[in-house]
């Protein structure tokens, strides 16, 4: 009787190890399942570096650095990896390519060459989860390249009279007017010019007055700036 009462007791007891056991399994499992303990970062915002936007640079040319955007997930995590698309919107210009990719510190970066019509250029950088951002750049005009005619020329007038005002316009190579270039103003024959030196306006354009000093002559006005070839202007004095 005793024996059979002891024989109940080991039993009992080795199966409640087993349920102990068994137990601490199914705990130990649920801790290394790696679908538990993995965490998705959603990349949820892109924002432009403030240094790389806003920048002002010479039409058909990169802008002075790069233009650099960071990704980041909901609670301002940096989220390596994502794809940055780069799409021109206004101002005509190019990227260096089409699309970036997220470093560790969630940046991604692009060359931007601005188109060749001075004024405002944007440019969106966007992600596969539709969050984007504008940048804006600003195209100056290149080195003035060609000095042109406006008005003034020719002029038939009598000595002693004021002409009308001889106007010139300084462009770069992509017809942009250039303002505050140098205009330097010479006169073959007998008379003057209002000023021998001017400097071109916001428009791109200069002028000067001339005034012949003796008849039946032809006067010619020159106009130069930085070596480029001049524009002539004739005045006929009968």
């Amino acid at each position: 009787m005793q024996r059979r009462a002891m024989d109940s007791g080991i039993r009992a007891c080795s199966t409640g190890r087993w349920v102990v056991a068994a137990a601490a399994l199914v705990v130990a499992g649920a801790c290394n399942d790696n679908n538990l303990n993995t965490v998705s970062v959603i990349p949820a915002v892109i924002t432009v570096s403030s240094t790389s936007n806003g920048q002002t640079g010479v039409v058909g040319q990169p802008l002075p650095q790069p233009v650099s955007v960071q990704v980041t997930d909901q609670s301002r995590n940096p989220v390596a990896n994502v794809i940055v698309t780069w799409t021109v919107l206004t101002g005509g210009g190019a990227v260096a390519q089409a699309t970036s990719t997220t470093d560790a510190t969630g940046t991604a970066s692009v060359i931007w060459t601005v188109g060749t019509a001075v004024g405002e250029n944007t440019l969106r950088a966007s992600i596969a989860t539709g969050a984007s951002v504008t940048i804006t750049a600003t195209g100056e005009p290149a080195v003035a390249s060609a000095v042109t005619i406006v008005s003034g020329n020719p002029q038939t007038i009598a000595a002693g009279v004021t002409s009308a005002p001889l106007v010139v316009m300084v462009t770069d190579p992509f017809g942009n007017r250039v303002g505050g270039a140098p205009v330097v103003w010479t006169i073959s024959g007998t008379g003057t010019v209002s000023a021998t030196s001017t400097k071109t306006g916001a428009s791109g354009q200069s002028s000067v007055t001339a005034t012949p000093t003796a008849a039946a002559q032809t006067m010619t006005v020159t106009a130069t700036s930085d070596g480029l070839t001049p524009a002539v202007f004739t005045i006929v004095v009968p």
